[in-house]
């Protein structure tokens, strides 16, 4: 099973935590645009826990200045 996390939606931009029960050893973390309804993806970066991935996040979040 899937989980998604958002850790920030902003006007323009949606940051994302995925994990999947089925491979426990991937976090992932998504950059989307927003766009007229529509959503484009920017960036994927992978870690291998999820301490690392949330600290990336958190950054990301921070650097796009999302809520």
């Amino acid at each position: 099973m899937k989980q998604s996390t958002i850790i920030s939606k902003d006007r323009r931009y949606l940051i994302e935590l995925t994990h999947r029960n089925a491979d426990p050893g991937v976090w992932i973390v998504r950059r989307w645009k927003r766009f007229l309804g529509f959503r484009r993806r920017l960036s994927s970066d992978w870690f291998n826990d999820e301490k690392q991935a949330l600290l990336f996040a958190n950054r990301m979040k921070q650097r796009y200045g999302g809520r």
